[in-house]
């Protein structure tokens, strides 16, 4: 059973508002590196959205967990910057995926604000 806040608006609007920040950093970054660009974003995006349904999907139903979105983000910012690097492992791949940790930890922070914020009713 797939949880009730992975199909909802909110998530759908926060992980494009995600998804184009990171891109956006990605593309600032990596101005001066061919045409890898391309690749780096479209296999970020891709992978950001695969990795959060994915763990989503296995998450409890109760609340909004933490955890599909850290994943998400680790793994994107490792991805990418192994895209970004040419397959070699450098100290940047460490930089690349505590970044990540920190912009899936800023996205599950802004969908339960959202989310919170559009469940409340005025009295």
């Amino acid at each position: 059973m797939t949880p009730g806040w992975l199909g909802r608006i909110e998530t759908f609007g926060t992980t494009v508002v995600v998804l184009m920040i990171g891109a956006m950093m990605i593309w600032f970054d990596a101005v001066e590196r061919e045409s890898r660009l391309a690749v780096t974003i479209g296999s970020a995006v891709l992978v950001y959205v695969a990795v959060l349904v994915l763990s989503g999907r296995r998450a409890e139903p109760v609340g909004i967990p933490w955890w599909p979105f850290a994943a998400a983000g680790v793994v994107t910012g490792g991805v990418a910057e192994l895209i970004n690097a040419r397959f070699l492992v450098t100290i940047e791949l460490l930089a690349a995926v505590v970044t990540g940790l920190v912009i899936g930890t800023a996205h599950w922070v802004a969908l339960r604000v959202w989310i919170g914020l559009g469940e409340r009713r005025p009295e």
